[in-house]
C-alpha cells in the first residue's frame, strides 16, 4: 500500500507510515485524501505535486480531538434535555403515560407506519433490555417506572422523537424554551434532531473536516447574535457548531465551552476552512 501511495505522487514524510496504516482502516484515511489528489472524483487519484502524509494527517488528527470536545457538548445537551422533558412532563401528570399511544401525535411515516408506534415499541424495548438500578428497583417491584427514571435509559435519538411526537405541549414548550430554543415546535424538534446527527457522527468516528452535511439546523437569531463573527457556509459542520455552542453555553450559564471550541479552531487555518466550508466531492 506504501508503494502505491509513493506511485500516485505522495510524499512519505513521517516515520512509521506502515504503523499508520495498521492502526487505521486505509478507507478512513483515504477520504482525507482527497482535497490533496488531482480529480478523485473522476478516478484519478494521483496527488497534486508537493503532497505529503502529514498534509492529511494533520486533520485527521485534530479530528480526532475535535469529535471528543463536541461530545462533550452534546452530552451536556442530552443530559439537560433529559431532566428537563421528564421534570415537565411529571409536573403536568404525565409521568407515566410515555408508552401509551394517546400520548403522542398520530403521524405517520411514507410507509404508513406510525411514528408514535415506532416510538413507543422503541421505548418499552430500551427499558426491558435495561439493567439500570433505576429501572430494575421498580421492575423487582412489578411497578410501571416513571418518566424520570425512564428517560436515564433512552438514548438521544429517543428524546428527540418524544420531543417531536408528545402531545403535552405545554410541556414540551417549557422545555426547549428553557433550553434556548424556540417555541415553536417543529423548528425545536429539528434543531436537537441535527444535534443528535452531529453527536451519532462524532460517535462514530466520522470525518468532520470538510464534510457537507446531510441534516443540519436552524439557526436562530439569538444563535447569530451570541457569535456575529462567526461565519461558515451552508451544510458546513459550523452551521451545527453555532448551535451546539450556544445550547451548552446557555445550559452552563457562561461561554467556557464556545471559547473552548473557537481556541481549537483557531490553531489550525487549514483545518478551520475544512469545518466551516464543505468540500463538494462529485
Amino acid at each position: 500500500m506504501i508503494e502505491l501511495l509513493k506511485q500516485r505522487g505522495l510524499t512519505i514524510d513521517v516515520p512509521d507510515m506502515p504503523g499508520i496504516l495498521l492502526d487505521n482502516n486505509y478507507y478512513r484515511l483515504s477520504a482525507y485524501f482527497r482535497p490533496f489528489q488531482k480529480d478523485p472524483a473522476n478516478g484519478d487519484n494521483d496527488f497534486r505535486p508537493g503532497a505529503k502524509v502529514s498534509d492529511f494527517l494533520t486533520p485527521f488528527m485534530l479530528d480526532d480531538q475535535f469529535r471528543r470536545l463536541i461530545l462533550e457538548g452534546t452530552s451536556r445537551l442530552e443530559l439537560t434535555l433529559r431532566a428537563r422533558l421528564a421534570y415537565n412532563l411529571a409536573l403536568n401528570g404525565d409521568a407515566y403515560n410515555y408508552d401509551e399511544p394517546d400520548s403522542y401525535r398520530d403521524i405517520a411515516y411514507p410507509n404508513g407506519m406510525l411514528k408514535r408506534d415506532a416510538l413507543i415499541s422503541n421505548i418499552k424495548g430500551w427499558v426491558s433490555r435495561s439493567h439500570e438500578v433505576c429501572i430494575r428497583h421498580y421492575r423487582h417491584q412489578h411497578e410501571q417506572p416513571p418518566v424520570w427514571a425512564v428517560v436515564e435509559v433512552l438514548p438521544f435519538d429517543t428524546l428527540s422523537k418524544m420531543l417531536q411526537l408528545h402531545l403535552d405541549m405545554d410541556a414540551v414548550a417549557k422545555t426547549v424554551l428553557s433550553l434556548g430554543l424556540c417555541k415553536n415546535r417543529r423548528r425545536a424538534s429539528e434543531i436537537v434532531h441535527a444535534m443528535v446527527y452531529l453527536r451519532n457522527l462524532c460517535s462514530h468516528h466520522s470525518r468532520l473536516w470538510n464534510r457537507e452535511m446531510v441534516i443540519t439546523p436552524a439557526v436562530l437569531k439569538d444563535m447569530r447574535a451570541a457569535f456575529p463573527e462567526f461565519a461558515y457556509e451552508d451544510k458546513s459542520v459550523g452551521n451545527s457548531l453555532i448551535v451546539l455552542m450556544y445550547l451548552v453555553d446557555r445550559i452552563n450559564g457562561d461561554r467556557e465551552y464556545s471559547h473552548r471550541i473557537l481556541d481549537f479552531l483557531a490553531q489550525d487555518d487549514s483545518y478551520r476552512h475544512g469545518i466551516l466550508h464543505p468540500l463538494h466531492w462529485d
